[in-house]
């Protein structure tokens, strides 16, 4: 077990080793780290892979009277420094995203680190069909401590404008599902056509956790970015 120690906050974290590029992997509001499971085995071949329980879930309770979401972005590079690690991939999922692109340092760090954002809870397909990875899911959620009431509006204060993400001409990779509820595909289409360069892709039967739902597709189109991206 890991924890980075900070301001009295205890961050934990697991970290593959080696010196291979590095991937950070940043979970979505019902996540944490066991959330990249499908993913962890599958990139670790060929890169370093960092995955952490952002503040507030997990094993890393926010202190009280903590920043709550304001943090988990300065959380991150600080995690990144605290590795010694220069330069890394962003993998992240719904909240993971939103504070990817809040955060100018992690978005435009130089050299930049390529970021794979989607705003991609589960789709009507996957929860017929999988029943026990369905439940899977609902566990590893369940290991969060309850969000504080204002959490949702706390995080939503932190947008960034989508034309000063696009000014730091990041490699980024927009990945969505058909039955995404919570962010609809087509707003996530439409961020994309505001920052050049980037690139789009909508899967078909798999909800807002296509990493989870769909993780054959996932694992092989993020592949394919990164490795275009590989230093």
């Amino acid at each position: 077990m890991a924890f980075m120690t900070k301001d009295g906050f205890r961050l934990y974290h697991e970290d593959t080793g080696g010196n291979a590029p590095a991937i950070m992997f940043l979970h979505g509001a019902g996540g944490n780290h066991l959330s990249w499971w499908q993913q962890v085995p599958v990139f670790g071949e060929e890169y370093r892979c960092i995955t952490v329980d952002q503040r507030g879930f997990g094993q890393s309770p926010d202190v009280s009277g903590g920043p709550g979401p304001a943090a988990l972005g300065t959380d991150a590079i600080a995690l990144l420094d605290h590795l010694g690690i220069a330069r890394a991939a962003i993998v992240a999922q719904s909240m993971g995203g939103w504070i990817a692109a809040v955060r100018q340092r992690l978005a435009a760090a130089s050299p930049p680190r390529p970021a794979v954002l989607w705003h991609a809870a589960l789709g009507a397909t996957f929860r017929r069909k999988e029943p026990v990875r369905s439940f899977l899911y609902a566990q590893v959620a369940g290991l969060n401590a309850p969000l504080p009431a204002d959490f949702r509006e706390q995080l939503g204060g932190l947008t960034t404008p989508v034309e000063r993400y696009a000014a730091t001409r990041v490699p980024t990779f927009f990945l969505t599902s058909d039955e995404d509820g919570l962010i609809w595909p087509e707003l996530s289409e439409t961020v994309h056509r505001h920052v050049p360069g980037s690139r789009f892709e909508r899967v078909a039967a798999a909800g807002h956790s296509t990493y989870f739902e769909r993780p054959d597709v996932f694992n092989r189109e993020v592949g394919a970015f990164l490795k275009e991206h590989r230093p």
